[in-house]
């Protein structure tokens, strides 16, 4: 298992400072993390965006919001190189975008339209 993080702008090898401490903990356990460019996966540049990720067989992501068909497309581009991220880009649609999991919650959240 790896935990993926994004990586500091400045410093691309390096976790993105708020997720320094996600990261610090992983590899005390014994995990190991690789940095991704958060910004290339927004401007749709998914393989630039892995391009630290070493193969591995699975792997969790820790970082900011992307959109679902950005998510979904680096789930490709990852699962090319031989990782298989335990959110897959379905569940991500399902989890992330409203009209997919409103009907199931709608008793207890409010009334959306």
């Amino acid at each position: 298992m790896m935990l993926l993080v994004p990586a500091n702008p400045l410093q691309p090898r390096r976790p993105d400072d708020h997720f320094a401490p996600e990261a610090h903990a992983a590899r005390a356990a014994g995990i190991d993390v690789a940095a991704i460019d958060h910004d290339a996966l927004t401007r749709e540049e998914p393989h630039r965006a892995i391009a630290a990720v070493p193969a591995d067989d699975a792997a969790v992501y820790h970082w900011w919001m992307l959109c679902s068909d950005q998510y979904a497309a680096f789930d490709d581009a990852i699962a090319a190189r031989g990782v298989t991220l335990r959110t897959s880009g379905d569940d991500y649609r399902r989890a992330h975008e409203l009209p997919s999991w409103n009907h199931q919650l709608a008793p207890v959240t409010p009334t959306s339209t």
